[in-house]
């Protein structure tokens, strides 16, 4: 039969096992409205407080996509995701910017916005618009 080709079945992969989200912003009372609408969406929501931290979780529980505040003191969101980058298992999980700045964040951080279009999935402006995070994480999910 054709049963042992090592694939799972298709109906398996939908919404077994919740998608885990790192999400890494500073600003406690966004993190913890935006988790509570993750979470209703099914998502599995871990956050954390500051850059060393997020680095810290994502090593450890390796999550299928991360959020990244890039105003953050201690470590900013820009250098921690590039210590994210070298990091093997790191390297290939989505990562959506949260930022004042919009698109010319590239610009900002002397990233040419072609590097920072393949590094990063998006950049969504603050105060972040619920359904167009819902998409966009949608989106970045689908498409790793």
């Amino acid at each position: 039969s054709n049963t042992k080709n090592g694939k799972r079945p298709e109906t398996m992969c939908a919404q077994d096992e919740s998608k885990k989200i790192l999400f890494i912003d500073d600003d406690d009372d966004l993190s913890s409205a935006l988790s509570v609408l993750l979470e209703s969406a099914g998502y599995a929501v871990r956050r954390a407080a500051n850059g060393d931290e997020g680095l810290r979780m994502a090593r450890q529980e390796r999550p299928d996509l991360i959020l990244l505040d890039f105003m953050m003191p201690v470590k900013s969101g820009f250098a921690t995701f590039q210590e994210m980058r070298q990091i093997e298992a790191l390297r290939s999980v989505p990562i959506i910017a949260l930022t004042s700045f919009g698109q010319n964040i590239g610009e900002i951080y002397g990233l040419s916005s072609q590097d920072a279009r393949q590094q990063i999935q998006g950049f969504l402006e603050k105060p972040v618009e619920p359904n167009v995070l819902l998409e966009r994480i949608g989106e970045a999910l689908a498409s790793h």
